[in-house]
């Protein structure tokens, strides 16, 4: 875990962060630049947990981390505990073939699980086009701790161009990604899932839905099921999800302006009664400048004279 980041200031070009709440980007930020986050751009955590160090209530901090993650800039297993930035080491590239050798000591400090060998994938394809020093350091640390996560070259050829899986798994293509999930294994909503996209067209065509999804929509319904202690299939859940698309989405109504009867006063302390408006009395035959000057010179007459 190095105590420096680089920080693109094109970040503040990008689209997608632009897009993102204040809350989100400083969540946003306060990953990319967390101590526990490691050289891979992983690091084990809880959001209750990073929730707690930034003193966000837990659904405020979900509701943001959600943001990022609906645009691809955050991955997580929450199962595992795992969360990791894809375009770190992007902006974070190694000085040197030693600094990617010192990768497998990031690796020990990550739990075991799929979103841990996109990491490995990620930062395997981040070193293309570099010397044949850099790329020869990654296989030979990888492969000491976990020689079964980097393919080979006829593997990995077969996983661009074969779209077929074994048997008891599909093949999720989200951005490019390949995610492997069992296909008859039950599992809870978790905020990372999504809908498979060639199995979904499917689903969407046969219930007269369009095949492409707001992530609004895709967020509400993780948000509402993660919740929820029910297990399902993954092709259990996409029926869900296209039944869920049917409902029309509810847009909140402009509340009337309060209104009260005339002989009832409302019992709310912050409510004012207007003043009333009274008329100034109309004075008929007002007296005229002269006939005022002749008053008042009566007036002091009658006070001079004692009277």
């Amino acid at each position: 875990m190095s105590k420096y980041r680089k920080i693109d200031v094109r970040i503040w070009n990008d689209a997608k962060f632009r897009d993102l709440s204040h809350n989100a980007k400083l969540v946003f930020f306060f990953l990319l630049t967390h101590p526990n986050m490691t050289a891979l751009g992983a690091m084990r955590s809880t959001l209750s947990g990073l929730a707690e160090e930034l003193d966000f209530e837990l659904e405020a901090f979900r509701e943001a981390f959600r943001e990022a993650f609906a645009k691809g800039m955050v991955k997580h297993d929450s199962k595992a505990c795992l969360i990791a930035l894809p375009n770190f080491i992007k902006y974070n590239q190694p000085e040197s073939p030693n600094v990617v050798k010192a990768w497998v000591n990031s690796l020990d400090l990550l739990p075991e699980c799929d979103l841990k060998n996109d990491v490995i994938s990620l930062s395997a394809n981040a070193l293309k086009g570099y010397s044949k020093a850099f790329r020869e350091a990654l296989p030979e640390a990888f492969l000491k701790t976990y020689p079964k996560s980097m393919p080979n070259q006829e593997q990995e050829q077969e996983l661009n161009t074969n779209n077929n899986t074994r048997a008891s798994f599909e093949k999720i293509e989200t951005q490019g990604e390949y995610v492997a999930k069992p296909v008859r294994e039950l599992f809870n909503m978790t905020l990372d899932w999504k809908p498979n996209q060639q199995t979904f067209s499917a689903i969407a065509m046969r219930n007269g839905l369009p095949v492409e999804y707001s992530d609004d929509r895709l967020a509400g319904f993780v948000s509402y099921w993660q919740a929820e202690p029910i297990e399902l299939t993954q092709g259990q859940w996409e029926n869900k999800f296209a039944t869920y698309l049917k409902r029309p989405v509810l847009v909140p109504k402009e509340p009337k302006p309060k209104s009260f009867p005339k002989n009832q006063q409302p019992q709310h302390d912050d409510y004012i009664q207007p003043p009333l408006y009274v008329p100034k009395p109309k004075v008929e035959n007002p007296a005229t400048p002269e006939q005022i000057k002749v008053i008042m010179d009566e007036m002091r007459r009658k006070i001079a004279g004692g009277e």
